[in-house]
């Protein structure tokens, strides 16, 4: 009986749980926050257990290779990553990382991956690893990879996860799952011979996520001009991500507060007649533009123009009395519906002191020379058209006659 005992061991799979399932503390919450590089983050979601388990829960199974190193698989029931952040309003697209802050009982730590390889990358389960693993040299045989089945990302609500001593077992009933770990990162493999196991983040709380570029800020005007004692106003477009638009504001800043200053609003003030420079900053993004004042009368607050600026009415600029500086008005230019369109051209107002350019005048003894070689031709070329219509009828005469004898 004994002997019976040894034997089955050797031959039926052997499992192990998770060697550490309780240095952590499993998170009831998960909370999102979103920025750019180098931060700010603010949060833009918080979701309970409740509220990841009422979206599409998947099932599936999932294989990784460990440090010892063995096969090890796991029964997950879990949520995509893709659609965690779809619920929180994010567009998937503009991620460029993905930040998971786990909560250890000694510390905190986080480990980050690229959206490039969580969710753009294939991934896989390989059903047919565990029999074709060499435990000695830690890789799988040309047959490893052999049965595989896509999987997605996932954050795990509950899992079962088995080390595969010997043989392996899939498939599972999912009544069962661990929630010691949660929540999890999981996904798939991408080779037979990576060990990922240790990078499947368990405790995970928190997700940083990192968009991609930068806010896009824009003024309406690259140069504006006023008199000394005058307040300008130009307006700034910002393009980025709602919630980093909601706790960042707009920052405005003088190269020279001594010769123009601007406030909070980007009210612009102008003290001297020189030119400076005007910033304005949003997360880490600027955007600038030149102010020049002249003396003179102050004013009230304009709004600055921008010629080049674009998305606005067709206008035509004119020259002003004052040192060539240039004025906007709206131009009457008609434009039609067509598709494709009309390019409705700037019109430029003549300058009262412009000089009309000189008359040129036709050579008119080589427009007689031209004239008579061209009748000349025209005379030859008739003369032999009727010449040979002469001769043409001649010779039909004469063959007639022929005929007739």
């Amino acid at each position: 009986m004994l002997m019976l005992v040894v034997i089955m061991s050797c031959t039926l799979p052997v499992m192990a749980l998770d060697d550490d399932e309780f240095s952590g503390y499993k998170a009831d919450t998960l909370t999102i926050k979103v920025g750019y590089f180098g931060g700010p983050y603010y949060e833009k979601a918080v979701f309970t257990v409740n509220d990841l388990w009422a979206m599409d829960v998947i099932y599936q199974d999932y294989t990784f290779i460990d440090n010892m190193p063995s096969v090890v698989i796991d029964h997950v029931a879990g949520v995509r990553l893709s659609d965690v952040m779809e619920a929180a309003g994010i567009d998937v697209n503009s991620i460029e990382s993905f930040y998971f802050w786990t909560r250890d009982k000694s510390n905190d730590y986080y480990t980050s991956y690229t959206k490039k390889a969580l969710i753009d990358t294939r991934r896989y389960c390989y059903y047919s690893l565990p029999d074709n693993f060499d435990e000695e040299t830690g890789t799988g045989n040309e047959l490893a990879t052999s049965d595989k089945v896509p999987v997605d990302t996932v954050l795990a609500l509950g899992d079962d996860w088995n080390r595969c001593i010997q043989g392996a077992t899939f498939g599972s009933d999912y009544m069962n799952l661990n929630t010691n770990t949660r929540f999890r990162l999981i996904f798939g493999q991408t080779n037979a011979w990576e060990r990922t196991a240790n990078r499947s983040a368990k405790w995970i709380h928190e997700i940083v996520v990192e968009l991609g570029g930068a806010p896009v800020l824009t003024l309406d005007d690259y140069n504006l001009q006023g008199k000394v004692g005058s307040v300008l106003r130009t307006n700034a477009h910002i393009q980025a991500d709602k919630t980093v638009m909601e706790n960042e504001n707009i920052k405005w800043s003088s190269s020279d507060e001594s010769i123009a200053s601007v406030d909070e609003e980007g009210n612009i003030t102008i003290h001297q007649d020189a030119p400076v420079t005007i910033t304005a900053e949003f997360a880490g993004v600027t955007a600038t533009l030149t102010v020049n004042g002249a003396t003179g009368a102050g004013g009230e607050i304009q709004e600055g123009d921008n010629p080049d600026a674009s998305g606005g009415e067709d206008q035509e600029l004119s020259e002003s009395d004052e040192g060539g500086i240039f004025e906007i008005k709206e131009a009457e230019v008609e434009t039609e519906t067509d598709e494709g369109g009309v390019q409705n051209w700037r019109v430029f107002e003549m300058s009262e002191n412009a000089e009309a350019l000189p008359e040129i005048k036709d050579d008119e003894n080589m427009l007689a020379v031209t004239g008579a070689a061209v009748a000349g031709l025209l005379a030859l070329s008739g003369g032999g058209y009727a010449a040979g219509f002469y001769m043409n009828i001649k010779g039909t005469n004469r063959y007639a006659d022929r005929k007739t004898d």
